[in-house]
């Protein structure tokens, strides 16, 4: 198999993450106008049922299959084989999320008047299954995933000025919400056939049997941190139940965090498979790169939270509108998770899961979970989605020391140097934003100043700080 360099691939996940901030940043503030807060949140509420169900169906399978297959990608007997049966795993494991999902729909009363978004939604869950994306992540075919996405959401995007126009037009905007997700898997059925030579099967053996374990392991996982991520909005509704507004603030505050994280990750998700692969071949390899991806992680992620705290009143009204104007405290609240969050997923993703850490992997999600729903209960009440922003920003934090704790004995190098540069960045990207928000009133001049000011300050900040680095680099280049 032609190996893919992982720049390239860190470049094309970044470009696809950009376009998936454009495509939102379009998309939401327009669906947030035409929608309001309630049936905003009504939507929220639905997307946040089918996510259960998504959990459910994936089963820990996609994050297992990425690796697995990453390791075993160089033996097509042992990789075909392997497709298959997992493959065959998630086929069953979807039937089975999708009965659950009737059923709660049939017996459950208070989900027969969202049943129509959730039905919708959920075409998701069906195509991710038959899709199987982690084809694609495991043979590192970025730049097929990155083209993909770019046609799929440029279709999702023409079908929203269509399909919603007005406040009742929630039905439109859950099918526009799934159309990206149908075209991209669509594609994939036919890419992977065509272009990667594999046929998914379905089938049922005794080998099967052996992945039950550690899935079972990703599963535990994937449901614990589904949980302490989105149990938030099930709560809130449970103690808001004819109240969806306070959803709707949590969703607008949710989307534009979970837009910055996502964006970062996409940088670094790309070496899961071949951390992997090198596991196998060469480990100081695997951890000379991960020096590196921690290194990163820490000076992206602190002058992001920063950035996002200080824009976070200027993002609300510009791209939600006066309605949303109370999701500014939860967002800034959710800025303080990033960099929690961010360390969690590369700890827990990046470290743990390709040195096969699965049990200890999921020890932690587990009572990151319990802190998060206990917490919940105690103060959503009260504070409704602000508490849950806390109890999120608590629940990655406890997340991410319990990771760096487990990984203690993997060496993986010193931080030192990227964390005084992050935190001098951060504290001028601070006194910048804070200065500019009391010059420039105009929001939209304000919010474009922030950025861009900041920027060009945290790069002299990096480039004096990382100076011989990036001379070395250069030198390197020129050869």
């Amino acid at each position: 198999m032609k190996t893919r360099s992982v720049k390239r691939n860190a470049l094309l996940n970044i470009i696809k993450q950009i376009c998936a901030i454009i495509f939102p940043m379009i998309t939401f503030p327009y669906a947030f106008r035409v929608l309001g807060v309630n049936n905003y949140g009504k939507y929220t509420f639905s997307w946040n049922v089918v996510n259960y169900i998504s959990y459910l169906a994936a089963a820990g399978i996609l994050r297992y299959a990425v690796r697995e297959c990453a390791r075993v990608r160089d033996d097509k007997d042992k990789l075909s084989r392997l497709i298959n049966e997992l493959y065959s795993i998630n086929i069953i494991t979807t039937a089975m999320s999708f009965l659950i999902l009737f059923a709660l729909l049939i017996f459950v009363d208070h989900f027969h008047d969202y049943a129509p978004f959730i039905l919708v939604l959920s075409v998701s869950v069906l195509f991710t299954t038959i899709g199987t994306d982690w084809i694609n992540s495991a043979f590192e075919d970025y730049f097929f995933i990155t083209i993909r996405y770019i046609i799929a959401q440029t279709v999702a995007l023409g079908l929203l000025f269509v399909l919603v126009r007005n406040r009742d037009d929630i039905l439109g905007y859950s099918i526009v919400s799934v159309t990206g997700v149908i075209i991209a898997n669509f594609f994939n059925y036919f890419h992977i056939r065509k272009n990667l030579g594999i046929k998914p099967k379905f089938l049922i053996s005794k080998d099967m049997k052996k992945h039950i374990k550690p899935i079972m392991y990703f599963f535990a996982c994937s449901i614990a941190t589904f949980i302490y991520i989105n149990s938030d909005i099930s709560i809130i509704k449970l103690f808001f139940p004819y109240d969806d507004s306070h959803n709707g603030l949590y969703g607008a505050a949710t989307r534009f965090y979970q837009l910055i994280k996502e964006m970062i990750n996409a940088a670094f998700v790309v070496i899961i498979p071949r951390i992997s692969n090198d596991l196998v071949n060469d480990k100081e390899k695997a951890n000379s790169k991960l020096s590196k991806v921690l290194n990163f992680t820490i000076l992206l992620t602190v002058p992001c939270s920063v950035g996002l705290f200080m824009v976070r009143e200027n993002l609300i009204m510009i791209f939600s509108g006066a309605e949303f104007e109370g999701a500014t405290t939860a967002l800034g609240i959710l800025a303080f998770s990033l960099a929690p969050a961010l360390l969690a997923n590369f700890y827990i993703n990046i470290v743990m899961i390709p040195f096969k850490m699965e049990k200890k992997v999921t020890i932690a999600t587990l009572i990151s979970a319990a802190v998060n729903i206990g917490l919940n209960f105690i103060l959503i009440p009260l504070y409704a989605e602000n508490a849950a922003a806390f109890t999120t920003l608590l629940a990655e934090t406890s997340l991410a020391c319990m990771g760096i704790y487990y990984a203690r004995k993997i060496k993986i190098g010193n931080v030192s140097k990227s964390l005084i540069t992050a935190l001098v960045g951060s504290g001028l990207i601070f006194v910048i934003c804070f200065a500019l928000n009391n010059l420039i009133k105009n929001r939209i001049l304000n919010f474009v100043s922030d950025i861009v000011l900041s920027g060009i300050a945290y790069v002299v900040v990096f480039a004096i700080f990382y100076n011989k680095d990036i001379k070395e680099f250069l030198k390197k280049r020129k050869r």
